[in-house]
């Protein structure tokens, strides 16, 4: 069977889709799950390989416990990190200038996504 050629009409790009405001918030979600799941990620292997650093008496052992600590931090502060990050990614570009001069992470909270 012979498969013909179909045309498709091109939808629509998600930048056309959003405001400026919509896409750094979408771009400050995406972050924070990608920051979230790779520190729990770090946290579940410090979980099961941190007994074994204590028994050895490994300067490993403290590193772990420093960052965990850290993360931990990190985690409390998520959104804020995420916005930081994600003002450092987009900031350059022209069409977010204007945006991030007056924008804060609490800002954010109010935006909502189709």
């Amino acid at each position: 069977m012979r498969r013909g050629r179909v045309e498709q009409s091109s939808p629509m790009s998600e930048q056309d889709e959003y405001s400026p405001i919509q896409r750094i918030k979408k771009s400050q979600e995406n972050t924070v799950v990608a920051l979230g799941v790779a520190i729990g990620f770090v946290l579940l292997l410090y979980f099961f390989s941190f007994a074994a650093m204590v028994d050895a008496g490994s300067v490993v052992a403290w590193f772990q416990a420093i960052t965990t600590a850290l993360m931990a931090v990190m985690l409390v502060s998520l959104k804020r990190i995420a916005f930081w990050l994600t003002r450092l990614r987009l900031g350059r570009r022209e069409e977010f200038r204007d945006v991030f001069a007056s924008l804060t992470p609490s800002d954010l909270d109010s935006v909502t996504l189709n």
